[in-house]
């Protein structure tokens, strides 16, 4: 017996016995979080309901949803996602949702008697439920929660447990192949099965979350919840991000047996550049004629002519674009694009996505629709444009969104306490302060004006800046700008970003003090030989190395964008004579070892005649990232991505042949594992096997293979007393 206090979970198509109506049992679960949400089951009672929550009681024949009248509206959306996903997935559409809001006292006693009923109270109790505060803090949630996967497998030839990722999780870790184990903050354990796991993985991966309970010293009590593919309960759905993917089979019986395998990864094939198909992605010749808004207060607004192809990173817009086919003589078309600033609320997000379908709708479910995210607009979306798209910083304030002064002097998402404010007022246009825009473009078809934060630190020698004050524009010519670069900087320095201002063009090295002042002062920025040539024999290269699939898999990625740096992953910049690996904040063991050796083998299978000598080799984490790196990204903004948690000193910045060999390290001395010490690559679950064999028996007092033999507890037992743990 492994000591666990399980549960298990069966349903459609899991080769397991469905639950029957005679032991279903009613659940209720907690809706709670701001930007992080979390769905926790509660004990099913009255006690468990407070005012600042949503709850969900399910019964079987009825999902109730229960908004209390001081919950969010990110948990309500929530509420309603999960409930429906009960219906529809755990009792296949033979259930219905009820909703009930604390503030619509008629609702609730016209139909809220089942809900209260079943928590065994009366439905008068909506007058005594639970202030707000007595259900904690929802900042709180994301702070409190985290959570560790686990992979169990036998692949090897050997049972193993390995650390795969901690939150935020992706559904696509799951490999259909193996047993996992989820640990969801301490809270509770998922043991969840593959269709395709053995019999022994499913076995030891029990044994494994019992012994992971004991090391984390959690409470004997803490609930362990089996569950298979397929088949898992809403708790486990919701503790991986984005839309959990279903499926369903014909009919009861398994889909043929297929070991997945996974396919040989070799960096020479990364050699040759992958293009992108521009012919494929053009409509027609951008002449068309165009409609947008702008979501201000989570309402479409209409843009002025004047202000077309003028964008803002903290906002959403709506672009109905028409033209007609066959050069202008046949029927007309409709194409709907709706763009996401990076720093856009995901309410406006939402909001603009529901003015798209509106459009879709009123004109027959004809329109193509297309979402374009800051810094990946598509070759035709540029063209309707003229090719020339400038983004400023900033937005239009809302109630669900103020900005406010960072203390770095740039702009930053500020409160969620929906304080009101003008409609349609822009923040990040002040009067009497500087704004800089990165001038980088790649065509005539294809240039954009950003701004960034104006200061001399996001200057770099390859483009092109326009720095705007009051009375005067400044163009500033980097030594490898292009022609293109500096036309399209003379354009939005005269015609958009201040058509009074005088401007004055100045060239690298030749910048008259004023315009260090207005960039509050000299500083390092990104200039090198690479750099400052125009057409570089090596133009730089994005790399995104990620085991997302349940194994490792390395893609190149064209017209990359800072939005390309997925913080779960690792991602590899070749800059010609920098080779940067970038570490995200999420990104796990294996893609960062995996990462680091493919950079190295990437280079020196280089058949270009590079000489892997001249060339440096980095490793960065996530917001530690230097000028050189920043460089190639256009617009680079502070505020996005820029996670430093957990980072050790001096580990921000490494040079990557230095971490390859400890990486490489197969045996550490006993000080460097002991006392709560774990070095990087060290599985903090199995620090008894990187002693050499001397040293195992000098501390344990046994051969290897004897400690193995041992029971589970006392080696469990053995390490926590030489603190090994």
């Amino acid at each position: 017996s492994s000591g666990i206090n399980a549960e298990y979970g069966g349903g459609v198509g899991s080769g397991f016995n469905k639950i029957s109506d005679q032991v279903f049992k009613n659940r209720l679960y907690q809706v709670k979080g701001r930007r992080r949400v979390r769905v926790t089951e509660v004990p099913c009672t009255i006690d468990s309901v407070n005012s600042g929550d949503v709850f969900i009681l399910d019964t079987k024949q009825t999902v109730y949803l229960f908004y209390g009248a001081e919950s969010n509206k990110i948990e309500r959306n929530k509420g309603i996602e999960v409930a429906n996903q009960i219906r529809d997935v755990e009792h296949q559409g033979t259930s219905q949702v009820f909703v009930l809001d604390q503030e619509d006292k008629t609702v609730l006693r016209a139909e809220g008697r089942k809900f209260f009923t079943v928590l065994g109270a009366n439905p008068e109790y909506i007058n005594h439920i639970k202030p707000a505060a007595e259900g904690g803090c929802d900042s709180l949630v994301q702070q409190s929660t985290f959570m560790n996967l686990i992979r169990v497998s036998d692949a090897s030839g050997r049972m193993m447990m390995e650390l795969v990722a901690k939150a935020p999780l992706k559904q696509e870790l799951l490999d259909e192949n193996d047993s996992y184990i989820l640990d969801h903050g301490g809270n509770k354990i998922f043991v969840w099965h593959g269709r395709l796991s053995t019999k022994e993985e499913r076995k030891s991966s029990m044994i494994y979350a019992s012994e992971y309970m004991i090391e984390k010293g959690y409470a004997a009590d803490t609930m362990v919840t089996s569950c298979y593919q397929y088949a898992e309960p809403v708790e486990f759905r919701q503790c991986f991000v984005g839309l959990w993917k279903e499926k369903v089979f014909a009919s009861d019986e398994a889909a043929p047996v297929t070991k997945r395998v996974a396919p040989p990864v070799t960096v020479n094939s990364l050699h040759k550049r992958r293009e992108r198909s521009e012919a494929k992605k053009m409509f027609d010749d951008g002449t068309g004629t165009k409609e947008i808004w702008r979501i201000e207060k989570m309402k479409p607004v209409a843009v002025q002519a004047a202000k077309f192809g003028e964008f803002r990173s903290g906002d959403c817009y709506v672009v109905l674009y028409s033209y007609r086919e066959n050069a202008g003589r046949g029927k007309e078309v409709q194409i709907i694009y709706y763009w996401i600033g990076t720093q856009s609320t995901p309410d406006e997000r939402g909001a603009a996505a529901a003015f798209a379908v509106e459009l879709d709708d009123k004109h027959g479910g004809r329109p193509i629709q297309m979402r374009i995210v800051q810094g990946k607009e598509p070759p035709h979306f540029m063209l309707i444009f003229k090719g020339t798209l400038i983004i400023r910083r900033g937005g239009v304030k809302s109630s669900f969104k103020s900005v406010k002064k960072a203390e770095n002097g740039g702009l930053t998402n500020g409160s969620e306490n929906g304080d009101h404010v003008d409609e349609g007022e822009d923040v990040g246009t002040e009067e009497g302060a500087s704004h800089l825009f990165h001038v980088k473009g790649s065509s005539e078809d294809c240039c954009k004006g950003i701004e960034v934060e104006p200061k001399a630190c996001m200057l770099n020698s390859n483009d092109v800046f326009v720095l705007s004050y009051d009375i005067t524009t400044y163009v500033w010519y980097g030594k490898g700008s292009s022609t293109l670069e500096m036309k399209v900087g003379d354009y939005i320095a005269t015609n958009i970003v201040n058509k009074s201002a005088p401007m004055i063009g100045v060239h690298e090295g030749s910048e008259p003090t004023q315009f260090w002042s207005l960039l509050g002062g000299k500083e390092e920025y990104a200039t090198s030989l690479i750099l400052s040539q125009a057409e570089p024999t090596y133009p730089a290269r994005l790399f995104h190395v990620s085991n997302a699939k349940g194994y490792i898999a390395i893609e190149e990625i064209v017209d990359f964008a800072q939005e390309d740096l997925i913080e779960d992953d690792v991602i590899i910049l070749d800059c010609a004579d920098e080779i940067f690996i970038w570490i995200g904040a999420g990104a796990n063991e294996l893609e960062r070892k995996h990462g680091l050796k493919m950079a190295q083998e990437y280079l020196e299978s280089d058949p270009s005649g590079r000489d892997p000598d001249s060339v440096t080799m980095y490793q960065i984490r996530q917001g530690y990232e230097p000028p050189n790196f920043r460089a190639h990204f256009a617009g680079w903004d502070f505020r996005f991505r820029t996670a430093r948690a957990g980072v050790a000193a001096g580990d921000g910045i490494r040079d990557a042949s230095e971490v390859m060999r400890e990486l490489e390290r197969e045996h550490y001395p006993y000080l460097e594992l002991s006392d709560g010490k774990c070095p990087v690559g060290v599985d903090p679950c199995r620090k008894e096997d990187y002693l050499n064999d001397d040293d195992f028996v000098t501390v344990f007092g046994m051969e290897r293979e004897k400690f193995i033999s041992l029971a589970n507890w006392r080696r469990i037992n053995l390490k926590k007393e030489k603190k090994l743990f």
